[in-house]
């Protein structure tokens, strides 16, 4: 994997991480009232589909190579959406 795709990867995760996060707030908006059994249910599927989700971004950019720094960038979308909204 050259370093061109590497840093569409990188960039791509976190951005992908940001999704996450607004995709976080939306299901939890969703679930918020709801019993217990759907909330399991609903949960399930949401992180089901957020990891295929990108499982298949990683294959359509470097045929599915996945590197601990690309979870890492993911994380520091997460957290710097996290920390800008809290402002």
């Amino acid at each position: 994997m050259n370093s061109y795709i590497q840093l569409i990867c990188l960039i791509g995760s976190f951005w992908y991480g940001v999704l996450v996060y607004y995709a976080n707030k939306v299901n939890i908006f969703i679930i918020e009232k709801k019993n217990i059994v759907i909330k399991y249910l609903l949960s399930i599927i949401y992180i089901f589909n957020i990891s295929l989700l990108f499982i298949i971004f990683l294959y359509k950019l470097n045929s599915g190579v996945l590197h601990y720094y690309f979870i890492l960038f993911i994380i520091i979308g997460y957290i710097s959406c996290f920390v800008k909204k809290r402002k």
